[in-house]
């Protein structure tokens, strides 16, 4: 729910693959993300917009929930951050910490109520709003939608009201989950990763990071750091009542983790090297390096050159991962900080179009959207909200991008049914196959393109 199953993807990279020789990119790319549940699609695509500065992106996010949508401009707010407010080192550790563990570092905890205060105030004015975060645009949004963006923001600031014990939630939903396999827990961790995740092609996660993860929910560790501070980014359900809150306390996924967005290739092959089954660099590491680079070539607007001493290299040691210190604990006295008010800088030519979360369902039909995008990714758990409506939305040459469960603690068995329903949503649609399936290989996402109009 707050992660996606497939890797990051340079959406108008992988446009610009499927055009003829004699065809060029269009000057306006609209792009649909449908339910891709973190922005990793629009920073990948982002990071390497200087090399086309002619080119004009519009991305189209919709989400199931508000929270999400509150996740996705907090996340692409840390990758815009201007640089005299956060180094591309710290705008990497911040991002990954957000993204992927239940509890913070507390200058992450003071970056998140700090940020918290100015997304009330952009989402609030919109002449604010145009100053300080013109990337943004939430016209599509109800009043109520953004009452409620407001509430979630409300929340993240830090409060001795604003209580939200995840880590006593995320021991009761694993208790629930194993049952009597509780007290083996590690046994259970290790069979899921071993048989399901490896198995299906996630080789670059380590055991010890993955076990870690499932008893804690904290997934990317390095021996500096303390996650001491709930990450309240992962409330979800999150209702006003009265001065206080209610919320439902940890949901989304627990069993595969936040490691295949950015932790699985890179370009640099010696990264993703063995011995024995034990890799040299962690998923963690992986994710470290492609990060930096995202976070480095936006603010640089220039190629990352890798150098190996940028990263961690943890595959092959065994770490003390650190004390989850006040992880049951609310912190109600805000750390002297920076104000991180800012404008966000860097994106000229990039505009982020947030949707109604009702949009998942009505929007397949809607005329505003009729033949409006050149490209649409589709989430594994959206796969299954397409109507046959939904080619309303394509325009000629269209690239469709299906998230499939392959890098998941799916079964083969489940892995292949969706793949099958996949192929036969294509057929229907008569979408033209761009996914090598000749080739012997396990596929995170399949491609097709749309080759004509609906007549």
């Amino acid at each position: 729910m707050f992660w996606g199953f497939c890797e990051a993807l340079n959406l108008l990279k992988e446009y610009k693959k499927t055009l003829p020789e004699s065809e060029s990119v269009p000057e306006t790319l609209n792009i649909l993300l449908f339910g891709s549940g973190d922005p990793r699609h629009i920073l990948a695509t982002a990071s390497q917009l200087f090399e086309n500065p002619h080119i004009k992106i519009n991305v189209y996010l919709v989400e199931g929930c508000i929270e999400l949508i509150a996740r996705h401009m907090l996340l692409i707010s840390i990758a815009f951050e201007d640089s005299h407010l956060l180094s591309v080192k710290g705008k990497t550790h911040l991002y990954m910490d957000i993204l992927g563990n239940n509890l913070l570092r507390p200058f992450s905890s003071t970056y998140l109520s700090s940020k918290a205060k100015e997304l009330t105030g952009i989402i609030t004015d919109s002449e604010y709003a145009q100053q300080q975060a013109s990337i943004f645009n939430y016209d599509a949004l109800k009043y109520k939608e953004r009452d409620q963006l407001e509430n979630v923001f409300h929340f993240w600031t830090n409060a001795s009201d604003h209580v939200f014990n995840i880590a006593r939630y995320w021991d009761d939903r694993m208790r629930t989950q194993l049952g009597v396999r509780y007290d083996h827990r590690q046994g259970a961790f290790d069979w899921d990763l071993q048989m399901r995740l490896r198995e299906n092609g996630a080789k670059q996660i380590c055991p010890q990071e993955y076990k870690h993860w499932r008893e804690t929910g904290v997934a990317f560790t390095f021996p500096e750091y303390e996650q001491s501070d709930p990450n309240k980014t992962m409330a979800v359900g999150l209702i006003r009542n009265g001065n206080g809150f209610q919320h439902r306390g940890s949901v989304g996924d627990n069993l595969t983790g936040p490691f295949i967005s950015f932790g699985q290739k890179c370009p640099d092959e010696r990264l993703t090297l063995s011995k024995h089954g034990v890799n040299d660099f962690r998923s963690t590491d992986i994710t470290e390096r492609n990060v930096l680079q995202i976070m480095y070539e936006i603010q640089e607007r220039q190629p990352y050159r890798f150098n190996l001493k940028d990263i961690h290299q943890f595959g092959s040691h065994q770490l003390d991962t650190g004390k989850n210190l006040n992880k049951h604990d609310a912190r109600s006295c805000l750390p002297s900080a920076m104000r991180y008010d800012k404008p966000l800088v860097g994106h000229e030519n990039l505009k982020i179009y947030f949707l109604s979360p009702e949009d998942v369902l009505r929007m397949q039909e809607q005329d505003r959207f009729a033949n409006k995008f050149n490209v649409v990714f589709v989430a594994s758990n959206y796969f299954e909200l397409l109507k046959d409506s939904f080619n309303n939305t394509w325009d000629k040459g269209c690239l469709l991008c299906f998230e499939t469960r392959q890098l998941t603690v799916f079964s083969k068995e489940e892995i292949k049914e969706q793949h099958e329903k996949i192929k036969t949503f294509a057929k229907y649609h008569a979408l033209e196959a761009v996914t090598n399936f000749s080739i012997n290989k396990k596929h995170s996402v399949l491609f097709y393109k749309h080759v004509s109009n609906k007549e």
